[in-house]
């Protein structure tokens, strides 16, 4: 196999172990999928894919599983398109995976907490999608990278959501980190969204309840979608 092929084959493979779950890191993924393809002959850094790479499969191959989810009634005029809505739900059910510290989130894993997020986001500022979406979305990136979870958010999101939406999950821990010690850039205090940040660290750091009635995944995605019809 030409370096070129075997490179794709293994951001494909990397991309199919990331959708079953059996890795949640792009790293993990692609040396895992390297070893298989290659029966664990070693290759070199240079004919590994990128997360990039990966990722375009990841995608790609979400948007044919056959068991990707039915639009629902407000996706036909929804304002984000369904390929969009089956990745960011692909990136969410990923979560339910992710155990988090229980002296800093006693409620359990990213999932529930991002849905906790998602509907404290919702009391504050019911219409608007961008803010509702940087609540749903603001910790996919554990899903993909635990160790970089904002870089690899960004990277997932760039194409799906607005440059307010993409903002606000990049700059959204150093805000709650303010709202713990008064400290922030001041470049981040002089941003025409910083409200907007300061709103998302309140439901981050009150979105941490045990027990906390949530919407599920479906349901908080149909609200979003419906969001433009609603205004009609």
């Amino acid at each position: 196999m030409s370096p070129d092929r075997l490179r794709d084959a293994i951001a494909r493979e990397a991309a199919r172990l990331i959708l079953r779950g059996t890795e949640t890191g792009y790293y993990a993924a692609r040396q895992r999928a390297a070893r298989w393809l290659t029966r664990g002959a070693r290759v070199a850094p240079r004919d590994l894919p990128s997360d990039e790479e990966i990722e375009r499969y990841v995608y790609a191959l979400s948007r044919l599983a056959p068991d990707r989810p039915t639009k629902s009634d407000y996706l036909e005029d929804a304002s984000y398109p369904a390929d969009a809505l089956a990745v960011f739900r692909m990136l969410l059910e990923r979560l339910e995976q992710v155990d988090q510290d229980p002296a800093f989130h006693p409620e359990g894993d990213a999932l529930y907490h991002s849905l906790q997020v998602f509907a404290l986001g919702r009391e504050a500022q019911p219409y608007d999608e961008e803010f509702l979406l940087a609540c749903l979305l603001h910790d996919v990136g554990l899903g993909i990278d635990r160790r970089k979870p904002v870089e690899a958010a960004v990277r997932a999101l760039a194409t799906l959501v607005t440059e307010r939406t993409l903002f606000l999950i990049e700059h959204r821990h150093p805000v709650t980190e303010y709202l713990l010690t008064g400290q922030v850039a001041r470049s981040l205090r002089r941003s025409e969204y910083f409200d907007d940040l300061v709103l998302l660290a309140r439901c981050d750091l009150d979105g941490r309840v045990p027990g906390a009635v949530v919407p599920t995944i479906d349901e908080a995605l149909d609200y979003i979608a419906g969001l433009e019809r609603r205004w009609d």
